[in-house]
């Protein structure tokens, strides 16, 4: 059973903002949302790493990889089609599926 978070993701938005604003202390934004320092810490780090991603790539732009991954399903996709065509002749002349 998938773990169920307290708090939602733009809850997650305003702790890390708070953490990362400088605006309160630590032990200040974990009184603030009852949460502990080792939560705290957790959701300042993933809201860094998220943002180390998305520096420097323009809105809506995909990575290399997935640039590629895309590629690739667009070639295997065509070569499914392709099967599926020679499969289709190869039974019509072999005479599978006439009555």
């Amino acid at each position: 059973m998938p773990k169920v978070s307290k708090f939602t993701d733009e809850q997650k938005v305003e702790i890390a903002l708070d953490l990362l604003s400088g605006k309160l202390s630590h032990a200040e934004v974990c009184r603030k949302y009852g949460i502990s320092s080792t939560y705290a810490y957790k959701v300042k780090d993933r809201a860094i790493e998220l943002l180390r991603q998305g520096i420097g790539r323009p809105v809506g732009r995909v990575d290399a990889g997935t640039e590629h991954l895309q590629k690739r399903i667009a070639e295997l996709e065509q070569l499914a089609g392709n099967q599926a065509l020679a499969i289709r002749a190869l039974k019509k002349t072999a005479g599978y599926g006439r009555p």
